[in-house]
């Protein structure tokens, strides 16, 4: 039975995962590629400076989960939960699957017109309103989880805006969501 309920769960992550593709990313690329005539890994800043993103993003993410291993030593060692299961490939999901739309394309988009921090922080409600749904499915604290979210979002636009590089808030998004889940952060 066990095993049923299993494959039932990786079925079900497999699917929202393709339908979350084929409804959001695959109409971003199509859109950058066909209206804007850009490549969209170029626009989306995914290519160009990718490997001081890469480094970049290593170290935020190093010297936040560097920091919240110190708060919880301080504060007596909460237990660690490495098992995450499918939450792991989730994580890593998270960042090219939010960040993409959100920063990427949106973000993007909008600076077109505005100055960047309006820009920055209409991304951030868009961003948070996307997650209050699950946030109530879950009995999250909504007010305080948009408080932590909002101060998150406005640091990933402004680190993309400065590196100009969409990899810095995907992995730092990615690294964000796992520590959380993993019991680092609350």
């Amino acid at each position: 039975m066990e095993e049923v309920l299993i494959m039932i769960s990786i079925n079900s992550f497999i699917w929202s995962i393709l339908i979350y593709f084929g409804l959001v990313i695959i109409p971003i690329f199509l859109y950058l590629k066909l209206k804007n005539k850009v490549n969209p890994l170029v626009y989306l800043k995914i290519i160009g400076n990718s490997k001081q993103g890469i480094i970049i993003a290593i170290i935020i993410s190093s010297i936040f989960v560097i920091l919240l291993i110190t708060k919880n030593v301080i504060n007596g060692l909460n237990s660690i939960h490495f098992d995450l299961g499918l939450l792991w490939i989730s994580g890593l999901l998270v960042g090219f699957f939010e960040e993409i739309p959100f920063r990427g394309f949106l973000l993007q988009k909008l600076w077109k017109y505005m100055k960047f921090w309006k820009a920055n922080l209409l991304t951030t409600v868009i961003f948070i309103s996307f997650h209050i749904p699950t946030w109530i499915n879950s009995n999250t604290h909504v007010l305080s989880s948009a408080i932590n979210i909002s101060m998150v979002s406005l640091a990933l636009g402004y680190l993309f805006k400065e590196y100009k590089s969409l990899w810095i808030p995907i992995i730092c998004h990615s690294v964000f969501n796992l520590s959380i889940w993993m019991g680092l952060s609350t």
